[in-house]
């Protein structure tokens, strides 16, 4: 009997911190939001004068408006920032983070709010035409920069087993190692590619997708009411336009 109610206990202790997800969010006042420290052009970014801007900023920020509170951004490493939401330093992760099973272990996800996939970023004075895959293969010892933990990453790993993958912690960094002629390629998230192919000539995309991916907001295990508003909130941005508004002005090349 000892033990039926001792585990009743944490029954009910367990969906009252379930239930109270979102109260503890509006009492607070303020609506904590995990992001990559670096650059991810155009869903997020630091002007010279050390403001966040970008789709997924603007995204968190009519999330905190519909839940009548202020904005807090975090900004953390990213192959730190599931551990970071898991500890409690945020409420959810808005940082182009792609869905995976993997991550569904740790964290539970959103309805997807963007599809993108990966793609191949290259210097046109490396390949006088956009290489695609079949021809990425078979060159010999092919250099690849990736971000460290992204989905460009385990897709560079898996797709060119024989190449050399170069790790770097921001995505600038690693692209930037490609228009200086440090490497081949990188591997990268479309919408990424596509926003710096269009702001510096010494680079190019190469528009051929290796992946489709689904983008979602990632929350603590357990967190169902905040993850049911989130969801009812993201279908209302999709039906009343929000997503559209905001990928016309930051020029997001996305489904």
């Amino acid at each position: 009997m000892r033990r039926f109610v001792i585990f009743s206990l944490a029954v009910l202790l367990s969906i009252l911190a379930i239930g109270n997800a979102l109260d503890e969010i509006r009492k607070r006042g303020v609506l904590r939001v995990g992001q990559g420290a670096g650059a991810y052009i155009p869903l997020h970014m630091t002007t010279p004068e050390g403001d966040r801007v970008g789709f997924n900023v603007d995204l968190a920020k009519a999330i905190a408006n519909a839940l009548g509170v202020k904005l807090e951004l975090v900004l953390v490493k990213w192959e730190g920032i599931i551990p970071a939401l898991v500890s409690g330093d945020f409420d959810m992760i808005i940082s182009g983070m792609t869905i995976t099973p993997e991550r569904a272990l740790k964290v539970d996800f959103s309805i997807p709010y963007l599809t993108i996939g990966q793609t191949v970023l290259y210097s046109p004075r490396r390949f006088d035409h956009p290489p695609t895959y079949e021809e990425l293969k078979k060159i010999k010892g092919l250099k690849i920069t990736v971000e460290l933990g992204t989905t460009g990453e385990f897709a560079a790993r898996r797709m060119f087993p024989d190449a050399e993958i170069l790790t770097y912690d921001d995505l600038d960094e690693a692209a930037f190692q490609v228009a200086r002629g440090k490497a081949d390629i990188m591997v990268v998230d479309s919408i990424y590619a596509i926003a710096m192919a269009k702001k510096y000539p010494s680079l190019e995309c190469t528009g051929e997708l290796l992946t489709r991916e689904d983008l979602g907001i990632a929350v603590r295990k357990g967190k169902l009411e905040l993850l049911h508003w989130l969801n009812t909130f993201l279908r209302w941005a999709r039906t009343s336009g929000l997503i559209d508004r905001l990928k016309e002005k930051w020029g997001v090349e996305a489904e």
